[in-house]
């Protein structure tokens, strides 16, 4: 997926491995005249300056914190992008939760979490094909804590 990037790209995996994430391009719907707005519409600088405000709320990340499960001995740079998708994710589809009991878990997993770990997933399967350090690795197992009514 990556071959038609400038060669700094590929020359060595650490610049790849620094994304959080990638979605396929055949995975996003085509553009259709339907799709267009007609009439009203949010502002897209109006709707940036909303999401940048909400970026000192630190609450969307202290709820995701609150409840994924990470093994010990995972890669920081695989849960932290898992971690900071599942944040976007929160805040863009559930802006209205304000701690971590407010949301629901099935929403979440299906919505946020199980996106992220794909999304992240994609990176280190090209990483594989790129860099032989890569192959063979496999994401964390990131889950739901018990606590929220999960089996991790």
């Amino acid at each position: 997926m990556f071959l038609d990037l400038p060669a700094f790209f590929y020359e060595g995996s650490a610049l790849l491995d620094r994304f959080h994430g990638f979605i396929k391009g055949w995975d996003i719907p085509r553009m259709k005249e339907s799709l267009k707005v007609n009439g009203w519409a949010l502002n897209v600088e109006y709707f940036s300056e909303i999401m940048h405000m909400m970026r000192s709320e630190m609450i969307y990340r202290a709820i995701v914190e609150d409840v994924l499960c990470v093994p010990k001995n995972a890669d920081t740079r695989d849960t932290e992008a898992v971690k900071r998708i599942c944040t976007g994710f929160v805040k863009l589809l559930f802006p209205h939760i304000k701690k971590a009991q407010d949301l629901d878990m099935d929403d979440f997993e299906k919505y946020c979490l199980k996106p992220a770990l794909k999304m992240r997933g994609i990176i280190l399967s090209q990483l594989g094909i790129m860099d032989a350090q890569f192959r063979g690795k496999s994401m964390p197992n990131i889950t739901i804590k018990e606590s929220f009514g999960r089996i991790s």
